[in-house]
């Protein structure tokens, strides 16, 4: 099946914020839901400038997002349904190609995506007890391109 990649925009903020709901009770019960619908309508918002959040589109709709920042991904939320197609490493190679380095925060309890970020050259750089809004362990990976290490000066 052909997906779409393609730049969010302010009329998608909804499907996005639908998604993020449905992957954290599905995949991620354990985080507590700290915010309004209306307040990860705002937080998602500000991905906008810049082209910073990338869809996935499949006909029948959203399937997948990925919000950056400079050297970071800050949100990678692929539908429960939809994983093992190839969505999740479409995004990182997209963010890869654009960054010599990356980083990310993985919750300690999300083995899958521990997993996935590993098959894809992320190491594991240091872990927390839980600082982060969720109170919560989590690890920091990082991802850097091996060219952009040997050509340094």
């Amino acid at each position: 099946m052909e997906l779409v990649y393609r730049p969010g925009q302010a009329a998608d903020l909804p499907a996005v914020v639908d998604l993020l709901a449905r992957c954290r009770a599905i995949a991620m019960p354990y985080l507590p839901v700290l915010h309004t619908r209306d307040e990860d309508l705002g937080f998602f918002a500000r991905y906008l400038e810049n082209a910073a959040l990338t869809l996935a589109l499949a006909p029948q709709g959203l399937v997948g997002f990925m919000a950056t920042t400079p050297g970071w991904i800050e949100q990678l939320y692929l539908d429960p349904d939809w994983r093992g197609r190839g969505i999740g490493a479409t995004f990182l190679g997209r963010a890869k190609a654009n960054q010599p380095r990356l980083q990310l925060w993985c919750f300690a309890d999300n083995h899958a995506a521990q997993r996935f970020y590993l098959r894809h050259g992320f190491v594991e750089e240091r872990r927390t007890a839980g600082d982060n809004e969720e109170q919560l362990p989590d690890i920091l990976y990082g991802w850097t391109r091996p060219d952009w290490l040997r050509d340094r000066p």
